[in-house]
């Protein structure tokens, strides 16, 4: 016969339900726990697995680009397609350059000096009175005279050369006109020597040096005018002249008659010993050029300077 159970019995079975309903609370948990992990590791998976395929994808969509670049044969053909596939304008500047560095004598003098001299008179024609203008024009055009004429052989290339002196007499006078100017009157007596007009020359300075007589540059160029008529003792009374008015050698007048005594005194000694004789020798000189004045000595000038990099 069963017995019944007794309170003890009851308390018993009381505290063992909540017992029980804890373990199963915490079985599911520990369920829902190892889902969620498992759900995670699942996503972290398909993660790898799709970065990976992109980077297959980059990979296998490169590999012709890699494949040209490290094959010998295909960079060879890159680079010969390149060199006869060049565009045209590039074609063209090579031409233009090519045809630039072809021009030579007379005709690269002229392609230095056309377009800034064009450029010149355009400003001019805004301005006609404009005195940096006109002095620029000026000089630009002693300068391109003074160049092209150890270039000028033929009857035309001298018929040129004697144009661009007239053009830089003309833009002085128009200078001259609104201001005076030692300097521009020296640059201006220069222009007159080497186009063939010695006499003009030697006036232009004679008086020059007459009313400006402190001014070291018109005797210096005066003593130049000299030296090349052959009047040797004129000649070194000017350049004296030049070293006593530009005694600190402030316009370079001292340092060039200085020069060109030195010339003249080798010069002499050549003479004397049987050598070649006349002032007009190259020994000693500041820069030389074929002039129509048969004049080679170059003249005191800071136009003259710069054209021909000699500092003077």
């Amino acid at each position: 016969m069963a017995r019944k159970p007794g309170p003890t019995s009851k308390k018993r079975l009381a505290k063992a339900k909540p017992a029980a309903s804890t373990d199963s609370g915490g079985g599911k948990a520990g369920a829902a726990g190892s889902r969620e992990r498992r759900e995670a590791r699942k996503r972290c998976v398909t993660a790898i697995v799709v970065g990976a395929f992109a980077v297959l994808m980059a990979l296998s969509m490169m590999l012709p680009s890699l494949a040209a670049i490290f094959s010998p044969a295909a960079s060879s053909q890159q680079a010969d397609s390149s060199q006869g596939q060049s565009d045209p304008g590039s074609q063209d500047q090579a031409a233009s350059s090519s045809s630039d560095s072809a021009a030579t004598g007379i005709d690269a003098v002229n392609a230095r000096y056309q377009k800034d001299v064009d450029e010149l008179k355009a400003r001019l024609d805004s301005d006609p009175k404009g005195l940096a203008t006109l002095l620029n024009l000026g000089n630009d055009y002693m300068s391109w005279a003074y160049a092209s004429s150890s270039y000028a052989t033929s009857d035309d290339q001298k018929a040129q050369v004697a144009e661009l002196w007239k053009s830089a007499i003309s833009y002085y006078d128009q200078y001259l006109e609104q201001k005076d100017s030692n300097a521009v009157r020296v640059n201006r007596a220069l222009c007159q020597l080497y186009s063939g007009d010695a006499d003009a020359a030697r006036a232009a300075l004679e008086e020059l040096t007459a009313a400006q007589p402190d001014y070291g540059p018109a005797w210096a160029n005066l003593g130049m005018v000299y030296e090349a008529a052959g009047e040797s003792d004129s000649a070194r009374e000017a350049y004296q002249k030049a070293e006593e008015k530009d005694a600190n050698d402030e316009y370079g007048a001292k340092s060039y008659a200085q020069r060109r005594l030195s010339a003249m005194d080798a010069a002499a000694k050549a003479a004397e010993s049987g050598g070649t004789s006349g002032s007009g020798s190259t020994s000693g000189q500041t820069g030389t050029t074929g002039t129509s004045s048969g004049t080679t000595t170059q003249g005191l000038s800071d136009v003259l300077a710069s054209k021909s990099g000699t500092s003077l």
